[in-house]
């Protein structure tokens, strides 16, 4: 019974730990070739996404619209001639008349500031939506990428209680053949090596359903769908350092300064105000200065005038109230992203001390203790102290508790980022540390 306890222990214990050393390299040692590291993803994400070279391209239409608003009308060259003779007919005495004249539109003199102030209002919501749409991507990735690794886990889990039932099984398998045990604890075995195959199945087309999901932010995998092996995930993740969260005084004094959602805000606004002083210009429309020469029987004459429309008819009425609605409807919207961008600091930052406060309280052995505990439970099972039971459970147990450790460590991480983006922190500083060029 010694040798056979001694023998199992050897088995068993060797391959846990190789395990749990495997999945800790995993997500914390030095990426190797065919692996993937967090910041190497949302670097990539950010820096080839076509959503964000979709709001670069915004930016520059934006751009090119305010050349438009900013050029000068060109002026109108009239040539007009009276009592010139029909073809084929004589003038009979009337002395033909030619004048050359250009008309230069003066509205350009009280709308062009307008304009251009709308112009590069725009601008400013492109600029902002454009780092909106760099966030965006690179919490969609870390999203991703965390559903990922947490599949990656649960698939080590499942492999790790797989292969520890089926030595299990075999050692039972003996010791029934030597008439030394039931045949009962070796149906319950079987059964579990049957839930144990099962359950590893589940995970591993959890992990292929969030591995499709991660492709699309990796673009030499999505250049190759067809690709089958997914790379190994790795995540430089760790305890938190205690009292690195900011204070939430200075997150709501930073989005009020740079987040991007509440820039486009402001610059909606702006854009719509200056839209309102715009039709307000249209009020009179048409208004030119004309300025040439007149020739009749010999003589040449200065033409000049002046064209004023009369605004009997007011036709920008409805425009100016559809701008001024436009406006009031911006500052709603202002006011009520103002409410979101202080619910999402609130709800991030909690997240992240709370997430921060759990990481630091867990011991720095606590899955060697699982894996202890493990180890106990079996040679008590060997020496007939302990049930079948109490060695699943136990296994049951650290398969879990390294899951739930893991996906604790990349939710502080993606509850870090949250908060980051919702402070409106610049995504090229605070990605930075992932090493990445987010130009």
């Amino acid at each position: 019974m010694q040798r056979a306890r001694i023998v199992l222990f050897f088995l068993l214990a060797p391959r846990a730990l190789m395990a749990q050393e495997a999945s800790v390299a995993s997500l914390g040692g030095d990426a190797l070739p065919g692996e993937l590291r967090f910041h190497d993803v949302i670097r990539s994400a950010v820096s080839a996404s076509p959503l964000v070279e979709a709001a670069r391209a915004r930016l520059h239409s934006a751009e090119a619209s305010r050349i438009t608003a900013r050029t000068i009308p060109a002026p109108l060259a009239t040539v007009w001639v009276e009592n010139a003779a029909l073809p084929g007919r004589s003038s009979r005495g009337a002395v033909p008349e030619t004048s050359v004249y250009a008309t230069l539109p003066l509205e350009f003199l009280y709308q062009r500031g307008p304009r251009t102030r709308v112009a590069e209002e725009e601008i400013r919501v492109a600029e902002a939506e454009l780092r909106g749409a760099r966030w965006l991507v690179a919490l969609d990735a870390a999203r991703a990428f965390e559903r990922v690794a947490a599949a990656q886990s649960a698939v080590d889990g499942a492999v790790d209680l797989r292969k520890g039932l089926e030595e299990l099984r075999a050692y039972n398998e003996r010791r029934v053949s030597e008439g030394a045990a039931a045949e009962g604890e070796l149906l319950r075995v079987r059964t579990e090596v049957e839930r144990a195959v099962i359950e590893e199945a589940l995970a591993r087309a959890e992990l292929a359903r969030a591995w499709a999901e991660l492709r699309q932010f990796i673009p030499a995998a999505a250049a190759d769908p067809g690709q089958l092996a997914a790379p190994r995930l790795v995540v430089d993740a760790g305890p938190p350092t205690p009292g690195a969260t900011p204070g939430l005084a200075e997150l709501l004094a930073q989005a009020r300064a740079q987040q991007p959602a509440l820039a486009a805000a402001r610059a909606r606004l702006d854009a719509a105000r200056a839209s309102a002083a715009y039709q307000q210009t249209l009020r009179v429309r048409q208004l030119g200065a004309t300025l040439g020469a007149k020739s009749s029987g010999g003589e040449t004459t200065l033409v000049a005038g002046l064209s004023v429309p009369l605004p009997i008819f007011d036709r920008n009425r409805g425009e100016i109230e559809r701008a001024a609605a436009e406006r009031a409807a911006a500052e709603h919207d202002l006011e009520w992203t103002e409410r979101q961008v202080t619910a999402r600091i609130e709800a991030a930052r909690a997240a992240t001390e709370l997430l921060a406060t759990q990481l630091t309280a867990i011991p720095r052995d606590l899955l060697a203790r699982a894996e202890e505990s493990r180890q106990i439970a079996l040679v008590a099972y060997q020496e007939g102290a302990g049930t079948l039971v109490q060695v699943l459970d136990a296994s049951r147990a650290l398969s879990g508790l390294r899951q739930a450790y893991y996906r604790t460590l990349l939710a502080f991480e993606q509850s870090r980022l949250d908060m980051q983006e919702a402070a409106g922190s610049d995504p090229a500083t605070v990605l930075d540390s992932f090493k990445g060029d987010l130009r």
